[in-house]
C-alpha cells in the first residue's frame, strides 16, 4: 500500500487501551490509513449476533450512544468498528496520533459509574440493557428528560452544524 495517497507513512499499526466492554475487548487501532474503535469477541464469551457485514449498531458508552458497524473476518469472527479518523493524515507522527487515542479513550469513559449495579442503570437509560416488563414505549423517559445525544464531533470538542444554527 506504500505511496497511496491516503496513507500517513509516519503511523504503523498498534492497538491501543486494550480493555474488555461489556464481554468483549474494546481498543483502538491505529493505522496509516484509519483510526478506529473496535469492538472484538472475547475467547469463552458468547459471540456478538453476527449480522450483515456494513450493518448499524449504536454501543452505548458513559460518554454517550456511538455508531459502530458490523464487519466479519474469518479468524476473529464478527466485531464491530466506529471511524474516528480516516484518513489520518493530520497527525504528525506516531506519538500525536497515540495521544489522540489516549484521549479518546478517557473521554468515552468519562461519567464511568463506580458500581456495576449504577452501570446497569446507565444501560438501561441508554438502551443497552432492555428492559423484558416493558412495553416498546412505555419505558422511554419523556425526550425533554433524556441528555442530548453525544456526537463524535462533539467527543472531540467540536460543535455540530446543526448545534450552530
Amino acid at each position: 500500500m506504500e505511496g497511496i495517497p491516503i496513507l500517513n507513512p509516519t503511523l504503523s499499526v498498534r492497538a491501543l487501551g486494550v480493555r474488555m466492554w461489556q464481554g468483549e475487548w474494546l481498543a483502538v487501532l491505529i493505522t496509516p490509513w484509519f483510526m478506529n474503535l473496535v469492538l472484538l469477541p472475547a475467547a469463552g464469551v458468547e459471540a456478538r449476533c453476527r449480522l450483515r457485514p456494513g450493518t448499524k449498531e449504536q454501543v452505548a458508552f458513559p460518554a454517550g450512544r456511538f455508531e459502530f458497524i458490523h464487519a466479519y473476518e474469518e479468524e476473529l469472527g464478527a466485531y464491530l468498528t466506529c471511524s474516528l479518523f480516516s484518513p489520518v493524515l493530520e497527525f504528525a507522527d506516531q506519538e500525536s496520533a497515540e495521544e489522540t487515542a489516549r484521549q479518546v479513550l478517557a473521554e468515552l469513559f468519562n461519567g464511568e459509574t463506580d458500581g456495576d449495579e449504577d452501570g446497569d442503570m446507565v444501560r438501561l437509560w441508554e438502551g443497552r440493557l432492555p428492559d423484558p416488563d416493558a412495553t416498546p414505549d412505555e419505558g422511554a423517559a419523556p425526550a425533554a428528560a433524556r441528555p442530548p445525544p453525544l456526537t463524535r464531533r462533539a467527543l472531540f470538542g467540536l460543535q455540530d452544524e446543526e448545534a450552530r444554527q
